[in-house]
Parts: structure tokens; sequence; C-alpha cells
């Protein structure tokens, strides 16, 4: 079956409606998709399909990949019986606000390359060239346009699997990146999988809980890197499977971590283990 779909609220909620099992074949004429839901029931939209918008910045494939990978672990655990059903309540939450405001950024980009208008041209070929070269050299304007192009400052602050608040970080948040020189916290994420992180001296409470829920624990060092990333002195995080922070806890709250588990029925893959990396000499 072939639909000719312009993605208009109404195009959306007759994909978004079908049971069939039909596969469909896209042909997309509008540029801005954003109006669509993301999912609906058993049906859900990733990619162009949900958010297609103009190629100026060149988001378009990181943001569909960000679509399949929100949705890709959330599927494969409520189709493993490892989380409750309501997991997936949380896809259109977490995706369609940035896919928003992908849209209207890179309308106002297109818009701003493409203007005839005398005066922006000028600006266009003279001034913006030297502006974005300027900025690049600084530190702070060469890690705002590579948080912006690498979409690594995205967060879900306002998703239901969003709990609690440590320091400067809200869960929600992308686990911060502490290099430590010899190894990264970034390089534990590689197990794709439910795991909690602490920084400085663990509770026994908090590790027993994690532990007793099979889930496994890293204690890590409290170093100035910690501090510079913004994570706070015995500071306790409950990492998602795509590196994001499901619940941050200040002072290792054991009930909140209990609570957490049990709200969304989350079993991780047996593990319970518990590692500690060591401060360098």
């Amino acid at each position: 079956m072939r639909w000719s779909l312009n993605l208009r609220p109404s195009a959306c909620n007759a994909l978004l409606n079908t049971t069939s099992g039909d596969v469909f074949e896209e042909r997309i004429r509008d540029m801005r998709s954003d109006r669509c839901n993301l999912g609906r029931g058993r049906v859900f939209i990733a990619g162009d399909a949900g958010h297609i918008h103009s190629p100026a910045g060149g988001h378009g494939m990181n943001t569909g990949l960000g679509d399949a990978v929100n949705l890709g672990w959330k599927l494969a655990a409520i189709l493993q019986g490892r989380a409750d059903r309501k997991l997936l309540d949380s896809y259109e939450v977490e995706r369609l606000a940035f896919a928003r405001s992908l849209v209207a950024s890179t309308d106002k980009v297109f818009r701003f390359a493409t203007s005839r208008n005398p005066l922006i041209g000028f600006l266009r070929r003279n001034l913006m060239v030297h502006v974005i070269r300027l900025a690049l050299k600084t530190r702070k304007g060469s890690r705002y346009f590579f948080k912006m192009n690498s979409q690594t400052a995205i967060t879900y602050r306002d998703s239901a699997l969003s709990s609690g608040v440590a320091g400067t970080i809200q869960a929600g948040d992308r686990l911060p990146y502490v290099d430590y020189g010899y190894a990264d916290n970034h390089e534990l994420l590689s197990a794709l999988d439910w795991q909690v992180h602490v920084y400085g001296k663990p509770q026994n409470d908090f590790t027993d809980m994690a532990r007793s829920h099979d889930l496994p624990v890293h204690i890590l060092p409290w170093t100035p890197a910690a501090a510079e990333a913004g994570i706070p002195n015995n500071a306790g995080f409950l990492i998602r499977p795509d590196g994001h922070i499901g619940l941050a806890s200040g002072s290792q709250n054991a009930r909140a971590l209990a609570g957490y588990l049990r709200r969304f029925a989350i079993v991780p893959r047996p593990n319970g283990r518990v590692t500690a990396l060591a401060a360098a000499e």
C-alpha cells in the first residue's frame, strides 16, 4: 500500500492509527513535519517521517539515529520483560521537544542562507564567516558549537523517566564526561544497560539496594575533573542504557533508587557486580 503523505496532522493521525501491518512508502512534501505525534499505541514514527527539515546544519541523520536509539532500547526492554510498558510513553516527550527546536533553528538558518535581502546578503558574505571564526577560537565558543553539532547537549529533563538533581546535574542530562587520564567514565557506558555510578565515597544502603536489583555499581573517584563537570562529591546516579541520567541523588538516596526501579519495573541484565576505579597516583 502506498501513501502520498504531506504530514499534516490529519495525515499523521491516519498513519498512527493503522494496525494492518502494512509498510508505507512516504513522499514527504512539507519540510515542517514536526507537527506530528511520534507515537500512538503500537505505532511509532522516527527520523524524517517525524521531523523532516531543511538540510541546513546537517542534523538529519544524527536526529534520526537519536530517535532509533531512544525507541530501540525501550522496545527491547519491554519485549524482554525487563520494563513496564509505560516506558514507551516517554519516547514522544523526549524526542519531540528536540525535534521542534531543531526544525525551528534550521528553518532560521535556511532563511538566512537563502534570503535575497541585500543587507542580509552583505552580512552573510562579509561578516558571518569572521564572527564564526572568532567564536571557534574561544573555549566557550568551540564547546558550544561542538555540543550543538554533536547533539551531546540534548537533555530529557521533562521526561517521566527523569528524577532528581545533584549539584548542577539534573536527571535527564547526558552523563557528564570525566577524564581520569588513564580512563574515563564513558567507557562504562559501552554496556548499554542500566548501571549505577557513585563519585566519591559509596553509601552502603545505596549500593546494596542497587546490587539487590542486579544493577552493576561503579565507584569512581571524585576529582577536580569531576567537579568541573558539575558532579558533586559523593553523588550517586542511575544511568539509562542510552547514557542519560535516570535518577540523580546528591545524597545517594536508597529509597529514591528503589522507588524509581519499582515505578518502571526495571530489570537489568543479571550482573550486580561492584567495580571501583582507583584514583591516579
